[in-house]
């Protein structure tokens, strides 16, 4: 457990690191990161999604059977985090459009969003059903809290 939270710290360094320039050179005006900064915060989640994942192994101590079980998981999350990032790209093109999209088509965007999600959700609850099943009654009760970053956030 010392071992997860010294990589969910490292984690959260690197997170505030990625974020502050962004952060403290905001303008006054709110622009659209340009295609070369949407390019690097893209590599820096990547390195962020491979210190999770490599701090979640390591924090589940799993067994040899356990780790078979890993890739196929690990896998799902990747594909979940890659299509985020392509939503993400869409979206930037979207909004250097001309015009804002209507309130209609910014609901139907939202519900094609959802469905993509849900989607992404779905194959990584069957991708991680074989390993959450394996895991002992102690690994069960640290993988909830290792899974936090990858539950969707609350849109208010």
């Amino acid at each position: 457990m010392r071992k997860f939270l010294l990589v969910s710290a490292a984690v959260a360094g690197l997170t505030a690191a990625t974020l502050a320039p962004y952060a403290l050179a905001a303008p006054a005006t709110p622009s659209l990161p340009t295609a070369a900064e949407m390019q690097t915060i893209q590599q820096r989640q990547a390195v962020l999604l491979d210190a999770h994942l490599a701090g979640m192994k390591a924090g589940l101590k799993l067994t040899a059977d356990q780790a078979l079980k890993w890739p196929p998981f690990e896998a799902a999350i990747r594909d979940a985090a890659k299509a985020r990032s392509a939503r993400a790209l869409e979206a930037r093109e979207r909004m250097s459009g001309a015009s804002p999209p209507s309130p209609l088509e910014r609901m139907s965007l939202t519900a094609d969003h959802l469905d993509k999600h849900a989607t992404e959700l779905r194959a990584v609850v069957e991708a991680g059903k074989p390993l959450y099943d394996s895991l002992s009654d102690a690994q069960k009760r640290d993988f909830g809290p290792l899974m936090r970053e990858f539950k969707p956030t609350q849109h208010k």
